[in-house]
């Protein structure tokens, strides 16, 4: 049985996965033109709850909204408490390890963003945020895969690299969508 605190982890550790790549693909990004700058684009298809893993606990509502799954604000001493951020926002606490590139500005949170298409549909949304084109669902690419043609050519065959089976319709070139 899934359950939200598996989910939780599952999803802290594909975040971490994410965030240190393995050294052979840093090695073959920096080698093409030394730019240092890359944008790591994590999608959860299976969804994740982002007022768990980036707490807003300085949202006087935030508690009160949320009486059976708050975590906890920052807390000395209190391993289930948020790790402190910005004096607003903190990490769940399964994401600490992320802190460090928190503060040396590897690390940026796009909170409480989405699609302005107002679907009711959970799959509409998917696929909208993964091709780029709120509310058209013939758009025959992804996003991010238009983005990386728009690229300079280099010598390194990694414009962009997507983990795991399939490939995301961010990353796809060109792809089926049902109607």
């Amino acid at each position: 049985m899934l359950t939200r605190r598996a989910l939780l982890k599952g999803s802290a550790c594909a975040l971490a996965a994410v965030a240190a790549p393995p050294r052979f693909l840093a090695r073959a990004a920096l080698a093409a033109d030394g730019r240092r700058k890359v944008l790591v684009a994590v999608f959860q298809r299976g969804a994740v709850d982002g007022l768990s893993m980036v707490v807003p606990y300085g949202d006087r509502d935030y508690a009160g909204a949320r009486a059976s799954i708050a975590i906890r604000p920052p807390r000395a001493g209190d391993a289930g408490a948020a790790t402190d951020l910005d004096g607003f926002f903190g990490l769940h606490p399964a994401l600490t390890p992320l802190q460090p590139l928190w503060q040396s500005r590897a690390l940026a949170v796009v909170h409480a963003c989405g699609s302005p298409d107002t679907t009711r549909s959970h799959f509409d949304a998917q696929d909208y945020m993964e091709s780029g084109t709120p509310g058209v669902k013939s758009t025959p690419d992804g996003w991010l895969a238009r983005a990386a043609t728009t690229l300079p050519a280099t010598r390194s065959p990694f414009r962009a690299i997507a983990l795991g089976p399939p490939c995301p319709g961010s990353c796809a070139a060109t792809r089926e969508r049902s109607p």
